[in-house]
């Protein structure tokens, strides 16, 4: 028997203090309900369980960014639908107007009424907006500044994005050509229109296939073919009428185009990283109206105005459809872009440029012309709201699809957090229960030096 050490106190001892510490961890987990506390208690959980929660966040917020997109859908969705029913009330007065029964002073009054119809157009296009942001007011359009010519868009059968085309005006003061330039895809083909006939360019053509191609078309033409660095590119000049025609392969991926109206100017289609476009893009014009389009269903007609003499400034006008980003990920490049046409009555082809309305009631020839302007321009709002509604669609979609992906996410960071309540009452009620005896123990081992006394002092 020794007294100098009381070794089995100090086992009760250890074993009452691993039983508190295991009862005070139990009851800190039922009482906060993570058994993820701190640190010591999982840290492979707390760093798996904190990404999770990061996740869980974004993805939240994502859902309500494609919330908000689907707002702002609507608002344009809701003004379309005004204007369109403005556009249809146009036409009827055109049909109105197209009878003889009806003189000049009638006529009159329904282009009055017509007039103001218009303008209402483009008030409701102008002050479409969604928490102080422009929708139909073409907010991100450009215009650049050329000499000796006025180049404007009359028409685009989809709306120049600002994201996806850059229109590019270059100009001299002496007699040259406007130019359109383009790529013909290298695994794809291209159309060139010569007087109205199509010729289909294969990226399998050789520069003499080209050569016979054109020839077949256009018999007064000379050919000049040379090898570029890049496969299957060529460039395609028209030049001014009675004069020959010509082509010749580049160093580089480009196809350009030229009609003659006596002034230098060039017109480039790139897209947004600074590249010629190559979607495969077609060009035809007669000196005066240029069409541009690609096979993705995009046209836009230029009008090309002589401006008068040499050293008058011109001004080319492009007119672009605005866009959104909507980040609808939880991570980098999960976005969507939305497009937004510029509405007015000029991109609907109602106006000119300069103001003058397309369709003027006062004569019967007149009044039915009007008729296809107002039933064009009803097509192209119900293409507008067709592709918005598509928009709609995807991202109701991708609400749910976020949700769902939240809830599971959730429920996979709960298993890692989460307290099991009925396993931490277990080990909460076993470490009081030892926690009991190691202090019922302690005691009967304190008082074993007292036995040693009584020996002592027999």
């Amino acid at each position: 028997m020794r007294i100098n050490h009381n070794i089995s106190a100090q086992w009760a001892n250890t074993n009452l203090k691993r039983a508190d510490r295991r009862m005070s961890s139990a009851l800190q987990s039922l009482s906060s309900g993570y058994k993820i506390n701190k640190a010591a208690d999982d840290s492979v959980g707390l760093a798996i369980s904190n990404k999770m929660r990061a996740q869980i966040r974004s993805l939240d917020q994502a859902s309500r960014n494609a919330d908000d997109g689907e707002s702002i859908i609507q608002t344009v969705d809701g003004s379309l639908a005004e204007i369109q029913k403005v556009v249809q009330r146009l036409r009827e007065l055109s049909v109105q107007a197209a009878s003889d029964t009806y003189v000049i002073d009638d006529r009159d009054s329904m282009q009055k009424e017509m007039n103001s119809l218009m303008d209402e157009i483009d008030r409701i296009a102008s002050t479409t907006e969604f928490n102080g942001k422009g929708l139909l007011d073409g907010s991100s359009s450009r215009a650049t500044t050329s000499t000796n010519y006025i180049f404007s868009v009359v028409s685009v059968s989809e709306q120049v994005k600002a994201a996806d085309y850059d229109i590019e005006l270059t100009g001299q003061a002496s007699n040259a050509t406007a130019s359109i330039e383009y790529t013909i895809p290298a695994d794809g083909k291209s159309t060139i229109e010569i007087n109205g006939v199509s010729i289909e360019i294969e990226s399998t053509d050789t520069s003499d296939d080209v050569k016979e191609k054109v020839l077949a078309v256009c018999n007064k033409m000379e050919i000049d073919v040379s090898t570029g660095n890049a496969a299957n590119s060529f460039n395609l000049a028209t030049k001014a009428a009675g004069s020959l025609q010509s082509i010749t392969y580049r160093s580089f991926n480009d196809t350009e185009t030229q009609v003659t109206r006596g002034t230098d100017a060039q017109v480039k289609l790139t897209d947004r990283n600074g590249n010629i476009l190559t979607d495969g893009i077609a060009y035809h014009g007669n000196g005066e109206l240029v069409t541009i389009s690609d096979n993705s269903g995009f046209e836009m007609k230029v009008r090309i105005n002589p401006a008068g003499a040499v050293g008058q400034t011109s001004e080319l006008h492009v007119y672009d459809g605005g866009s959104m980003q909507l980040q609808i990920g939880a991570n980098e490049h999960q976005d969507i872009r939305i497009d937004f046409p510029e509405l007015s009555c000029l991109t609907l082809g109602l106006r000119e440029v300069d103001g003058d309305n397309m369709a003027n009631v006062c004569s019967q020839q007149g009044a039915s012309n009007a008729i296809t302007v107002f039933s064009d321009a009803s097509a192209q709002i119900s293409a507008y709201r067709s592709r918005l509604g598509a928009y709609e669609n995807r991202l109701e979609t991708t609400v749910s699809s976020l949700d769902v992906s939240s809830e599971n996410m959730t429920d996979s960071m709960s298993r890692i957090l989460d307290t099991d309540m009925a396993v931490a009452m277990t080990e909460y009620t076993q470490s009081s229960v030892l926690s009991q005896a190691a202090t019922s123990m302690l005691a009967q081992a304190n008082n074993r030096p007292q036995q040693i006394m009584s020996l002592l002092q027999g």
